[in-house]
């Protein structure tokens, strides 16, 4: 009997290491954006948007304003690298027609967005000549440009939902996530552009909504990974994928309260950021118990599981270093407690090396419980697999099954073969 093999991959490996490449570059708009919150330099630079060659032409030598260009530059090469792949992801598509309408309208998607920064920039030069005009207007005709291709994308990869064409999620998915890095990269500028306007509250919302793309980029990688070798039985998997639930929840909120405790250090904000951290190391600790207690579940949960494992006792020295050098009795030494806050205090070298690492590391932890959740969850590729050609044609691959190991014994000659 010839059975059908699942193929290793959902697509084809060399998307996968790209969107690898993907998750190692917003590693530095991560760092560089915590590293901008710390040393408080989202201002250094008034000027948005800009070229990416911007910094070339108007250089300084002012650490802030030059960690704040770099920020804003890996920005844009990770929006880069992430256009670039979604093309040939949409290309993947088995009808052909589909996928040239899909591949088009992510081209336009791209062009139109970078075409949305040309009409902000003339504005701006607009501004520059001519004092009286203070107010900003939203350049429609990209944006209707933009919404038309998503609504086209939408459109092709839904009906291939609807018709249960292989690798429509997936499609769809690495849609969301290029919008997701073109939402990140509008809410800086609108930080930068609208500072004077609604203050810096949009610091928060865009260093937030970071932890979002990160989650994404990491759900992709995973979900583009070599399919799992054996599934899990639901009475193993229940327990684990639960908890893995639950302390992607409890992360996101201690994400967004540590967010809140650097741009706003309100006191409701810093209580409730120390308690959940508690609550967060509890169902960590629980988690792994359970994932590497059970043979089933151990293959799984070990790789992401070592890594949240080591990240979080690292989390927990940092931050209480991190709290010590920002709210403790000795950060207020020399001032009056009456006249400022210490989280208004330039921080010291390595007061900024703590909060920053602890910020990076805090990423790490949510990131890695989200690739545990999501490789719990995963099925093995089913019998209806198919294989990617390099003509881009999808082909049923059909192997022999393999010899199963068995002992038999005759009941004639009292042998076993």
């Amino acid at each position: 009997m010839i059975d059908t093999a699942a193929v290793s991959h959902p697509v084809p490996r060399a998307l996968h290491v790209g969107f690898c490449v993907a998750l190692g570059v917003i590693l530095f708009p991560v760092v560089l954006g915590q590293i901008v919150t710390t040393v408080r330099a989202g201002m250094a630079d008034p000027v948005w948007p800009t070229e990416p060659w911007y910094l070339l032409s108007n250089f300084k030598l002012d650490f802030g304003y030059l960690v704040e260009h770099v920020h804003r530059i890996a920005g844009f090469v990770l929006g880069g690298v992430l256009g670039v792949l979604t093309i040939p992801m949409w290309w993947t598509d088995p009808r052909k027609t589909a996928r040239w309408v899909g591949v088009i309208a992510v081209v336009v998607l791209v062009v139109g967005f970078g075409e949305f920064h040309n009409a902000v920039m003339k504005q701006n030069a607009l501004v520059k000549e001519d004092a009286s005009l203070t107010s900003f207007t939203v350049p429609m005709v990209p944006v209707a440009v933009m919404a038309a291709a998503v609504f086209v994308l939408l459109a092709v990869g839904g009906g291939g939902l609807i018709a249960g064409v292989r690798g429509s999620g997936l499609r769809l998915f690495t849609l969301v996530v290029l919008l997701a890095v073109m939402t990140q990269g509008i809410l800086g500028g609108a930080r930068v552009l609208l500072h004077a306007l609604v203050g810096p509250e949009l610091a928060a919302i865009h260093g937030g909504f970071a932890q979002m793309v990160f989650a994404l980029l990491i759900a992709l990688v995973v979900l583009t990974a070599r399919y799992p070798r054996t599934d899990i039985s639901k009475q193993a998997r229940g327990p684990v994928a639960w908890l893995s639930l639950i302390l992607v929840g409890v992360l996101f909120t201690q994400l967004v309260l540590g967010v809140l405790v650097r741009h706003q250090p309100t006191a409701l904000a810093q209580r409730l950021h120390f308690l959940t951290a508690f609550v967060a190391v509890a169902i960590i600790v629980w988690l792994l118990r359970v994932g590497f207690g059970n043979a089933a579940t151990r293959v799984r949960v070990a790789p992401a599981g070592w890594v949240l494992g080591v990240l979080v006792a690292a989390q927990v020295i940092l931050g209480v270093e991190a709290w010590m050098g920002k709210f403790s009795q000795e950060a207020w030494e020399g001032q009056q407690a009456s006249s400022y806050l210490p989280a208004a205090q330039a921080p010291t070298l390595t007061q900024a090396a703590i909060r920053t690492t602890h910020a990076f590391v805090g990423t790490g932890v949510w990131g890695a419980a989200v690739a545990l959740a999501l490789g719990v969850r995963r099925r093995r590729g089913g019998l209806d697999r198919v294989a990617f050609t390099p003509e881009n044609e999808f082909h049923a691959v059909a192997t022999e099954p393999r010899p199963k190991l068995a002992a038999t014994v005759s009941s004639q000659s009292g042998e076993s073969t």
